[in-house]
Order: C-alpha cells, then sequence, then structure tokens
C-alpha cells in the first residue's frame, strides 16, 4: 500500500563477500554491498541503523544474520525496480523502517500517520509508504522479504517521479516483485509470474467467478480495499498482480508490450499526465479517473474487449481451461 493511495494525496545468512573458489579462479558471485551500521532504538527496544547507496534501514530486528543481510535484498531489489521503471533524477537515501513486533509497527504507525493510522491498522500483513517512508513489520522471513520488495516498490516510484502514478499500477508493480528465490548469496532473483502470496486469491476468484470487473481494477485504490472483508482484499491484490503480469509479457505473445513500455518510460510524468488529460476531456459520461484514463490513453481504449482477453489469459495462467 502506497501514500498515493488514500484518498488523495512494506535473510538469510551472512554478508555477501568475494571469495575465490578452489581452483583458484575467481568467484562469480555479485561483490558485496557496503553498508554501515550504528546502533538505534525505539520506546526501549535496542535496534539497528543501517546505511547503504540507497537506503537507510531502522529495525528493531534482533537477528544478527538477517539484519546484516538487508542492505544488499534491498539494493538488489532498488536494481531490478530501475530494470522496468528508469529513475527520472537522482534522489536521497529512501528510509525504512522494519519493526520486530505488530505492536512497535502499530504505535509507531499512530505517531507517524495519525490521520490514517486506523485504515493502516486494517492491513492485516504488510506494510504502507507513507511520505516516501516505508513501514513494515516482520512476520515471517519470507513474507517480510516480499513486504519489503512491494514497499520498496512504492517507495521507489515515489522518490523518482514528479507526477502522481495510477493506483493500479502502482500496486501491480509493487506485487510483481513480491516472489523470488534467494541464490547462495541471499540475493534475490524475481519470479513475478510465481507469486504464492498471490495465486491463491486468483484462483478463488477464478473458480468463484468473483473476478472484480477491470473498469473496476482502475478506478479504486488500496485504501479503500484494504477496509473490506479479507476475501475482497485477496482478490483485488492478486487482480493487480495477474494484470502486470499480463501486460509484461514477451512481445511475441504480448500485443500491449510496446504501449505498455511506453506507459513504464513516461510514468509519472508530465507527458504521461498529458495524454490522461486529453482522455478525461472526452469523457462525456464523467466519473473517469487518472488510473481509467491512463490505461484508456496507452494500453486500449476498448475496456470490455481488454477484459475478454484478459480473462481468458487468465484462466490458461491458472491452468483453469476455459
Amino acid at each position: 500500500m502506497t501514500r498515493a493511495d488514500s484518498p488523495r494525496r512494506t535473510l538469510l545468512g551472512v554478508i555477501t563477500l568475494a571469495v575465490l573458489a578452489t581452483t583458484g579462479c575467481k568467484s562469480t558471485a555479485p561483490p558485496p554491498i557496503a553498508f554501515t551500521t550504528e546502533d538505534w532504538a525505539y520506546q526501549g527496544a535496542k535496534g539497528s541503523k543501517l546505511s547503504s547507496d540507497h537506503y537507510v534501514l531502522y529495525t528493531t530486528c534482533r537477528s544478527k544474520p538477517f539484519i546484516a543481510a538487508l542492505p544488499a535484498f534491498m539494493e538488489t531489489c532498488r536494481a531490478e525496480y530501475e530494470k522496468h521503471v528508469m529513475p527520472l533524477s537522482a534522489q536521497e537515501k529512501c528510509e525504512a523502517y522494519l519493526f520486530g513486533t505488530r505492536r512497535q509497527w502499530e504505535r509507531f504507525t499512530e505517531e507517524f500517520a495519525p490521520t490514517r493510522a486506523a485504515i493502516y491498522k486494517r492491513i492485516r500483513s504488510g506494510g504502507y509508504s507513507e511520505r516516501g517512508i516505508t513501514v513494515s513489520h516482520y512476520d515471517t522471513q519470507r513474507s517480510t522479504l516480499s513486504v519489503l520488495a512491494h514497499e520498496g516498490l512504492h517507495q521507489y516510484l515515489e522518490a523518482t517521479r514528479p507526477r502522481e502514478v495510477p493506483a493500479w499500477l502502482n500496486e501491480g508493480l509493487a506485487c510483481y516483485f513480491e516472489a523470488f528465490v534467494l541464490d547462495e548469496n541471499n540475493r534475490p532473483t524475481f519470479t513475478p509470474t510465481k507469486n504464492p502470496l498471490r495465486s491463491p486469491g486468483l484462483r478463488e476468484a477464478l473458480t468463484g467467478k468473483s473476478l472484480i470487473p477491470l473498469k473496476e481494477i482502475l478506478n479504486t485504490h488500496a485504501g479503500l480495499e484494504v477496509q473490506k472483508k479479507a476475501v475482497q482484499v485477496r482478490n483485488y491484490y492478486s487482480q493487480e498482480w495477474a494484470l502486470i503480469v499480463f501486460l509484461m509479457r514477451q512481445k511475441k505473445e504480448n500485443p500491449y508490450y510496446d504501449s505498455f513500455r511506453t506507459l513504464l518510460a513516461e510514468l509519472g510524468t508530465d507527458d504521461m499526465l498529458r495524454k490522461a488529460n486529453a482522455m478525461l476531456a472526452a469523457d462525456t459520461e464523467g466519473g473517469m479517473t487518472l488510473g481509467e484514463a491512463v490505461f484508456r490513453a496507452y494500453i486500449n481504449d476498448d475496456l470490455e474487449g481488454f477484459q475478454v482477453e484478459y480473462e481468458a489469459f487468465l484462466h490458461k495462467f491458472m491452468d483453469l481451461g476455459d
């Protein structure tokens, strides 16, 4: 969840080391991520402050191996974000808070974002991004890392784009980076089409014939959706993920390949806003949001036709046949 979604405006092993193989050849392992560590505390709970090239992380987690591997994980996530959405300008380091308990997270949220704390505390597991800062808490090792990758994408877009990013794209891209495998150096290799956090919700929606209509997906945001029942929340996030998987497919099987990459290149820019405004100006019925306008301007103005094609893909993707 991200600030842009509000009514207006989340390791394993040790630090990677370069080593020599037994044959005397240099390892192909990536170079280590440089970072510094300082003592830090929150309401009496001892913690650490870790600073790397792009991040300053404050955490009350206690596992030293887990903490020591976090900078490399987050910097690898950052590099992956940049492959898909290039930064438009240099920016200051991003701040992130990772609390060891949910109670610490809730207390911090009440202090940090009092006007939206009630909404954020409805998040059953995960975190949020507010004013360019991500705030999450430890759950399990795997889920915590997925949350960091998810919220890190929100934070990255806010830090590198001058204009608002449509909620459906912001949330969908964040879900796209939730799934990964860790190599022997504890760095993630992303597996966006194999997301165990979202696949069950998508299958549930397809078999129960409860898919959210595309038009609704384009016009809602996480701030509204997290207040609904758990099954609806699962449905929303799984469809956000699946929509980006659909649009990210390789060119030979994806008629939207070029247009979607144009959108990613112009995401959060004046060019995007100009194209969206042209679509909004042509809306004679009214009620179209920025999210829908951007989709119509870049991807497909025929929402009903797109939905038919998209749902056929979803059934094949989930191996559900017709």
